[in-house]
């Protein structure tokens, strides 16, 4: 979280204070907008994830600290170490939960995702079709270590290959619901 916290804050804050036009120029401000413009802003998707971030301040020192240790159990003592006890090349998961449609009344449903301990550690991971389920689409996800890009692409590329179950999507007026 602190990590997590600490990156968000800095690069929006950089990205705001740096792109030209008018608008909030740092985190606090698009707050700030957000609260003053709620009826268009926040109809459907609240801030709460902004607001937590801006409230939590960590200085560089802890961030760092954070960071070494999200390193050491995602890579040395996490991906690192399953690929070489099983001696593996990839590791291979669906990508997120099983899927669900937008819901304007209870909000989201979110099933998890494999993409965290890659992002944790740093790591290359890369995600392919893999079929439907309840008419919506799912993923696989293929991760690895340290530059194993070439290895991935290889295996993410034989899968689709092998598993021909993308479908160019069809949108329909019932499915958008603004």
């Amino acid at each position: 979280m602190v990590v997590q916290a600490y990156e968000i804050k800095r690069g929006l804050n950089g990205y705001l204070s740096g792109a030209p036009g008018d608008h909030p120029r740092s985190l606090a401000e698009l707050i700030a907008f957000n609260r003053e413009h709620a009826e268009s802003e926040l109809r459907y998707v609240w801030q709460d994830g902004l607001e937590a971030v801006h409230r939590l301040d960590f200085g560089e020192r802890e961030y760092r600290e954070a960071l070494a240790t999200n390193h050491r159990l995602s890579r040395a003592e996490g991906i690192d170490a399953v690929l070489r006890q099983y001696r593996l090349d990839a590791l291979v998961m669906p990508t997120t939960g099983p899927p669900a449609k937008i819901d304007l009344i209870r909000g989201d449903s979110h099933g998890g995702g494999a993409s965290t301990p890659a992002a944790l550690a740093g790591y290359p991971a890369i995600s392919v079709p893999a079929g439907f389920a309840f008419g919506l689409p799912v993923g696989l996800t293929f991760m690895g270590t340290a530059w194993s890009e070439p290895v991935l692409l290889r295996l993410a590329y034989a899968y689709e290959q092998a598993g021909r179950v993308r479908r160019r999507p069809a949108y329909r007026e019932a499915d958008v619901g603004f």
